[in-house]
């Protein structure tokens, strides 16, 4: 066997990693590159040809760092299929069409300016590319459901475990057929945490792998407990109405926009907050969240609980407003507060919420809530850091609101909880580290190596490989 980290591999973004064994290739996801323009531009653009030649691809969930390239792999050449859940096939098209339209617009921009040098001189792929995407992509159900192996081609089996990250997400147990009896590899995708409002806890599993990739986000951190964060939620709310000011939230469209809705309808029916409007400001969040109300079979026990009544559902009630326009959008920046916005994007480099940030981010009444990963190099990141002015467009911003971060949001694992992931794995011999900074990635290798001499922990780096 053999494995090759093309992306998602001393970092955070673009995962991809391509198994070979038995004679067959396959891809575990194909994600986008976010961060540092040129040198996302870049990695994006270079894909490696090798992957167009993959036998099947296996998708873990359908964030853009996941699925963003898929688009891109068929127009280059790729001719097998792509594998996934029910939801994940669902959101991965407004996903992959929502970027196609970022790209042409930023293409159309660059091309109106003139400039001497164009870059991209294409976009990576347009909405023209996404339904012969789409025709490739085969459901897989959870093992749970299926009880049973599903064939990615001959002599590759897969069964998909629910990862608890976001809708549809799966963590991975691939078997290869090889002259030696099978093999297996086990690949995390992202795992959740346990007691996310919405989501089904992560699974694990009773099949043995002795190979595991593991993300390693948040592997030197431990969130507080979830209660937490919702009083400070609270508390944040409060204190923007008492100065008449906004609430800024930057949120992933997927995942984090939906616990945010959750959240806030349950703590303004126990009347723990101000009956103030809330603004959903971001047409992809507005597609995600009616996915997410069309797989309600797929929601937790909690959510029956904290919403009983007859009819009643999480995602819906009458102080959310949701904006599509780019209209009603602006018309929120002449509207005085106290109201609640949440926008994209989620670490604050493209979308409307850049245009709320220059609105609101040098007035000390409102609050900017940070509730997500930021990655190094972004606004998000500066921002946390205490960075100020910050650059807006073609203007710089002195930051006189509120700043406030609430880290207990997060969707991915601590490292307690890898750590447990790891643990629960049975026959675990290697585990290679992805899909996370270097110190996050090596404070986890640390610390799955201090009670377990057995196992062996790997940290790779992008375009490397390692043959087992």
């Amino acid at each position: 066997m053999k494995i090759s980290f093309h992306g998602a591999a001393g970092g955070v973004t673009g995962s991809k990693h391509l198994i070979s064994a038995g004679g067959k290739r396959i891809l575990l996801d194909c994600g986008m590159f976010q961060g540092r323009r040129q040198e996302s531009l870049n990695l994006n653009y270079g894909m490696a040809q090798e992957l167009t030649q993959a036998d099947a691809v296996v998708l873990s969930h359908a964030h853009l760092d996941h699925c963003g390239l898929l688009p891109l792999l068929v127009k280059r050449g790729y001719k097998g299929h792509i594998f996934c859940t029910q939801a994940t096939r669902d959101i991965a098209e407004f996903i992959m069409t929502d970027s196609a339209g970022i790209q042409e617009q930023d293409f159309a921009w660059l091309q109106n300016k003139k400039l001497s040098r164009v870059e991209p001189s294409e976009p990576l792929y347009t909405r023209d590319d996404i339904p012969e995407t789409l025709d490739r992509f085969r459901v897989i159900p959870y093992a749970a459901e299926s009880g049973v192996w599903s064939e990615l081609v001959p002599g590759v089996r897969i069964k998909y475990f629910n990862a608890g990250h976001i809708l549809g997400s799966a963590w991975v147990m691939l078997e290869f057929d090889n002259e030696k009896g099978p093999e297996r590899l086990a690949f995390s995708g992202d795992v959740g945490r346990f007691h996310t409002p919405l989501l089904l806890d992560p699974e694990y599993a009773e099949e043995e792998a002795p190979v595991l990739l593991l993300e390693s986000t948040y592997g030197n951190r431990e969130h507080k407990p979830r209660e937490l964060a919702y009083e400070k939620l609270r508390g944040v709310i409060r204190r923007a109405t008492d100065r008449k000011g906004k609430v800024v939230i930057p949120a992933f469209a997927l995942g984090r926009t939906q616990e945010l809705i959750y959240v806030l309808h349950l703590m303004h029916n126990r009347g723990e907050i101000p009956d103030i409007p809330i603004y959903v400001d971001s047409p992809l969040g507005i597609n995600m969240t009616t996915i997410y109300r069309a797989h309600q079979d797929e929601y937790d026990k909690q959510s029956h609980g904290d919403f009983p009544n007859p009819g009643e559902l999480p995602l819906v009630f009458d102080r959310i407003c949701f904006t599509r326009t780019v209209r009603e959008s602006m018309d929120l920046n002449d509207k005085a507060g106290p109201m609640i916005v949440i926008a994209s994007s989620g670490m604050m480099e493209g979308g409307r919420i850049r245009h709320h940030l220059r609105h609101t981010i040098s007035d000390e009444k409102n609050v900017i809530l940070i509730i997500g990963f930021q990655a190094e190099h972004t606004l998000g990141r500066k921002l946390l850091e205490g960075e100020t002015p910050v650059r807006l467009f073609d203007d710089w911003y002195d930051v006189r609101a509120e700043i406030v971060t609430v880290s207990e949001f997060s969707a991915h694992a601590d490292a307690k909880e890898l750590h447990s992931f790891a643990d629960h794995l049975n026959g675990l011999k290697k585990v290679f580290l992805v899909h996370g900074e270097h110190d996050q990635a090596v404070a986890l290798r640390d610390r799955l190596l201090y009670d377990n001499d057995r196992l062996e922990v790997t940290i790779p780096q992008r375009g490397e490989s390692i043959k087992l």
